[in-house]
């Protein structure tokens, strides 16, 4: 317990050594204003809570944004590695290496409770529900929003939280605009990539192809991946626009050579997606949205003997998932009143049989504000094939008690469906969802002016928990309690030199079906940012996890992983820069990992370029 307690009372002693000192005039560092704003303002614009743009100033859930800049700065080659920047979101690697798997699990809920979406498209398996985040490529994206607890009365199936992936816009000018990287790193780790985005009278592109692959770092972990994508959209009368997005892409893995087991396994993706939206505004208070999408997936994973690699063992899923669905949105006085419906249809074929699954839902939710309070209701209506209908409510409340404190309030339920692998082929015949009433209060505030800080507060209670029988067998059989805090800290500006940092404690009480235990997570990042000299950013965790979601006898972790990226802009012109950035990856070359058969991987160098034109 004094290492943990150690590695905690660092984090501390970092907060107030880089934040008591004092703010110098604007012009010393150019950025003390933006940086001491509140974490949201009524200018930011948040579409993962209503599923329409509105004010974070207007949202109750616990939602962190990571933005385009956000991702570049920190040289990052996959979702997993963006997401573990984010208090509240505990990321299980397996390896470290160079874009390998990994599950994504929020404030200790299970991974499949957490809904992942690329434009409105549910990236999650039906393969039990897991979203593989190492097959977005992270040049497209935008931003990306995270609903921090569940998330069912606007998004159906999410007991966890949301992550809404955004995608970059179509270009607004004829004259084309590009970005062309590349990087290289030990294990011949390379990652290229080229974008162009542009307009032609009134229709609009982006366009964009990259690859990655690596040797890998240990046991035998090789990637591989190529990737396009593209989104045209076109200028229609009537305030009109129509858009479409469309991408693929085919990671190959080698999952992990054991020789000790004489075992080794490896796998292969195919994601291929598509998506068609239509926007109109009938008046300046009333929006129409239709959209329809195709998303197909293909996963076969392959499991054979060392070490003459003999194939014993072929799992194959081909999922595919399709859908349309249509929304209304009203704005008028006080009130921003969405109305909508979605219907998905999806199917599994493991190359003997195919099973689907139909699902539909209304959702309705309203951001009605009353001067410096704002209340949010929301309700929405699940029918599911493969278990009773859901309904799920929700009730926020927003205070703005001063122009440097906000407080957040939310109660609502959710839900997790069970997905066609379930039933069909995980023993789950007559699984019911699980569900769970949740409790959240927060606070943010910038009333210490050297300083922003933020608060939340959780307990989530869930019912008809899955577990496992003896045979293996899923059923609902428990509940659970999650409660906990996340608290976080950035710090204004001196002399360049800036603070990130947070801190995420989550307890889980089984009720005596499993030993009650914590998780933690302890986050901290370094950034020195100087326009005319360069960028610098030292990014720490320390991780602890619940005994339930590691291998206590082959695991080894509660270490502090630090990585460094350095990066030098070179303007060229108005139109044009170029980037050099270096990257250490496990800098201090420590250890922290699950289970063994994915130790991580040993200090690691590499260094790129990018080209912006």
């Amino acid at each position: 317990m004094f290492k943990h307690f150690f590695s905690l009372l660092i984090l501390v002693l970092l907060f107030v050594f880089f934040s008591v000192q004092p703010v110098p005039a604007q012009e010393d560092t150019g950025t003390e204003d933006d940086l001491l704003q509140m974490y949201f303002t009524e200018d930011e614009l948040v579409e993962v809570a209503a599923r329409f743009p509105k004010p974070m100033i207007r949202v109750a859930e616990n939602v962190s944004v990571i933005t385009a800049a956000d991702i570049e700065r920190m040289n990052a080659h996959n979702v997993a590695e963006i997401l573990n920047r984010l208090p509240g979101v505990f990321i299980q690697f397996n390896g470290r290496g160079f874009n390998q798997s990994s599950t994504i699990f929020i404030q200790d809920s299970d991974y499949e409770h957490v809904l992942v979406l690329l434009d409105g498209i549910r990236w999650n398996s039906i393969y039990g529900g897991m979203a593989e985040l190492n097959s977005i490529p992270v040049q497209i994206i935008d931003r990306i929003e995270v609903i921090k607890g569940p998330a069912s009365s606007t998004w159906g199936s999410s007991l966890g939280g949301v992550v809404n992936i955004i995608t970059g816009n179509t270009g607004n000018s004829t004259r084309p605009k590009g970005l062309v990287s590349a990087s290289y790193g030990e294990k011949s780790s390379q990652e290229y990539f080229a974008s162009l985005a542009g307009r032609t009278g009134h229709a609009g592109y982006f366009v964009s192809a990259g690859s990655q692959s690596s040797d890998g770092f240990l046991h035998n972990r090789m990637y591989d991946r190529e990737n396009i994508y593209g989104k045209f959209s076109l200028d229609l009368p009537h305030a009109s626009l129509l858009t479409m997005t469309t991408g693929y892409s085919e990671p190959e893995l080698r999952f992990f050579d054991w020789p000790e087991s004489s075992f080794g396994a490896k796998g292969r993706q195919r994601h291929f997606w598509s998506k068609l939206n239509f926007d109109t505004t009938i008046t300046d208070k009333l929006n129409i949205n239709v959209n329809a999408f195709r998303y197909e997936q293909k996963f076969v994973n392959n499991y054979y003997s060392l070490p003459d690699n003999t194939s014993y063992y072929d799992d194959v899923s081909d999922n595919l998932n399709k859908g349309f669905g249509s929304q209304l949105t009203w704005q008028t006085g006080g009130h921003l009143l969405v109305f909508g419906g979605e219907f998905e249809r999806t199917s599994y074929d493991d190359e003997s049989n195919i099973y689907y699954d139909e699902s539909w839902g209304l959702y309705l939710n309203d951001t009605i504000t009353f001067g410096s309070i704002t209340l949010i209701p929301g309700i929405r209506y699940d029918y599911l094939s493969t278990s009773a209908d859901m309904v799920s409510p929700g009730l926020g409340v927003t205070w703005q008690m001063s122009e440097q404190t906000l407080l957040r309030f939310l109660v609502s339920r959710g839900f997790r469906k069970p997905y066609i692998y379930d039933i069909y082929k995980g023993g789950g015949s007559g699984l019911d969802s699980e569900t769970v009433t949740s409790y959240q209060a927060g606070v943010e505030s910038t009333a210490l002016n050297w300083c922003r800080l933020k608060a939340n507060f959780f307990e989530h209670r869930i019912k008809d928990e899955w577990n496992f029988d003896s045979s293996g067998s899923l059923y609902n059989g428990g509940k659970a309690k999650r409660y906990g805090y996340e608290l976080e800290l950035e710090t204004a500006a001196w002399h360049y030199f800036s603070v990130l940092s947070s801190f995420s404690y989550v307890y889980t009480d089984y009720y005596g079906n499993k030993k009650n235990d914590d998780t933690y997570t302890g986050k901290l990042t370094l950034l020195y940012q100087h326009p005319q000299l360069f960028t610098a950013e030292l990014f720490g965790r320390y991780m602890w996890w619940n005994e339930h979601r590691a291998d206590n006898l082959n695991s080894d972790y509660g270490t502090m992983i630090c990585d460094l990226t350095v990066t030098k802009e070179f303007q060229l012109s108005e139109q044009t820069a170029f980037d050099l950035f270096f990257t250490v990856h496990n800098l201090f070359d420590g250890r922290d990992y699950w289970i063994s058969i994915y130790d991580n991987a040993h200090r690691w160098v590499e260094a790129g370029l990018r080209f912006n034109f």
